[in-house]
């Protein structure tokens, strides 16, 4: 007898069966064909599909002095709502995650806070010594100036001292200090500098929100096995037109021009990772210039409705916000197998809807998204055999804990 079992169409190894999933105290016990008795059963209704629980390797949370953007609690309550399961917490906040007591602060917050899994992250700016007494999961270098304002003076040096995986933000300082606008050129700069210092150190690097023709080319075409890199929903799906029509949508890197979008979507099938970018701002700040995009509650859902549309497959998503997640991280204790932690994330791919901020969890309430009809919807959320978020509305208490991740496996 089970605890917990869970009944319905399963997304397993890129197809879609009919099964259960049989759990003890919160891990996956068995996964069958057949039908396994519980304690609690569950049984997902035809319509819907039972996917593992969704990873985003990049997510800013904020609070500390900027609980008025978004704190811990109403950002991964608006993960949940997402259908996020697990999410990686950048670290240039205010003050920054940049030694070892800060981060415990973090550690301790989080730990009270989270209502979904979290791994937390150190930023890097020739601090090595702190980063290796804080043991982070994976640490953060800015190439140039970004929200927060610090970045690396020396990237190679930070990247090599770095305990354990890297994400780095790719935009060249030296271009950004000339012209603000941030052409692709600084990201395509910085991007091959980061290659050619990969390429020497042979260390695990994730290249953040790449938007740029050149930069996904370049990635491309070293093909280097310990390097993988994140796209995000904004660079697939706007454009520098749709900034211009809307100044909220500033953002860093910039959204471009339509050749850089559809050089991101032919290249679709060897992009990693999808991940929000989640950078939450109040309308106010905003309309005083802040960069970011708020992205946690929208990110799964227009990929359903790109799904819908014929631009990509169920899979697709899984593979990019699951399975290559926990290999790029290292992440040891998720993934749809047994002995693993019981996350999903239950999706109604026919089920019509209409954004509307103003009903989200973030604290950020605005939205480019704003008002549109999407098609697949997160109908419901799953964290270690527990329910935790179900049509729309989140269930329970912060119950989310550190993942096992931070060595990375090329």
């Amino acid at each position: 007898m089970y605890d917990f079992v869970l009944r319905g169409r399963l997304l397993k190894d890129g197809k879609v069966i009919e099964g259960s999933v049989g759990v003890l105290d919160g891990k996956i016990s068995r996964i069958s064909l057949g039908e396994l008795k519980g304690e609690e059963e569950i049984k997902i209704g035809r319509g819907n599909i039972i996917l593992p629980g969704l990873i985003d390797v990049h997510v800013h949370l904020r609070d500390f002095k900027q609980r008025r953007k978004e704190t811990v609690e109403t950002g991964t309550m608006a993960a949940l709502h997402g259908g996020i399961t697990v999410v990686f917490d950048m670290p240039n906040t205010d003050p920054p995650v940049v030694d070892s007591e800060t981060f415990r602060r973090r550690a301790e917050l989080f730990a009270r806070k989270s209502y979904a899994d979290y791994a937390l992250g150190f930023l890097m700016n020739g601090n090595c010594t702190e980063a290796r007494r804080a043991n982070a999961d994976f640490y953060k270098i800015f190439m140039g100036a970004s929200t927060g304002g610090i970045f690396s003076e020396n990237f190679e040096s930070d990247y090599s001292c770095s305990p354990g995986v890297v994400s780095v933000h790719a935009e060249d300082a030296e271009i950004i200090s000339s012209n603000p606008e941030r052409p692709p050129e600084a990201e395509v700069r910085a991007i091959n500098r980061a290659l050619n210092v990969a390429e020497k150190l042979k260390k695990p690097l994730n290249v953040c929100h790449v938007s740029t023709t050149g930069g996904i080319e370049a990635i491309l075409r070293r093909n280097l096995p310990w390097v993988s890199f994140e796209v995000t929903p904004h660079h697939l799906f706007l454009t520098r037109r749709d900034y211009e029509g809307n100044p909220l949508l500033k953002v860093y890197p910039p959204l471009r021009d339509e050749e850089h979008r559809r050089a991101l979507w032919e290249n679709l099938s060897r992009v990693p990772i999808i991940a929000s970018d989640h950078a939450p701002h109040t309308l106010e700040d905003k309309e005083s210039g802040a960069a970011g995009i708020p992205g946690l509650e929208t990110e799964v859902a227009l990929l359903l409705d790109a799904v819908n549309r014929g631009m990509l497959e169920l899979s697709d998503i899984v593979e990019k916000m699951h399975t290559n997640p926990i290999r790029t991280f290292g992440i040891r204790n998720k993934g749809f197998e047994v002995g693993r932690d019981a996350d999903f994330t239950v999706v109604d791919l026919k089920r019509e809807w209409k954004v509307k901020p103003e009903e989200f969890y973030t604290k950020a309430k605005w939205n480019p998204w704003e008002g549109r009809t999407l098609r697949g919807k997160v109908v419901m959320t799953i964290l270690r055999g527990k329910i935790v978020m179900e049509e729309d509305e989140i269930v329970g208490k912060p119950e989310g804990v550190r993942i096992n991740a931070g060595k990375g496996n090329p």
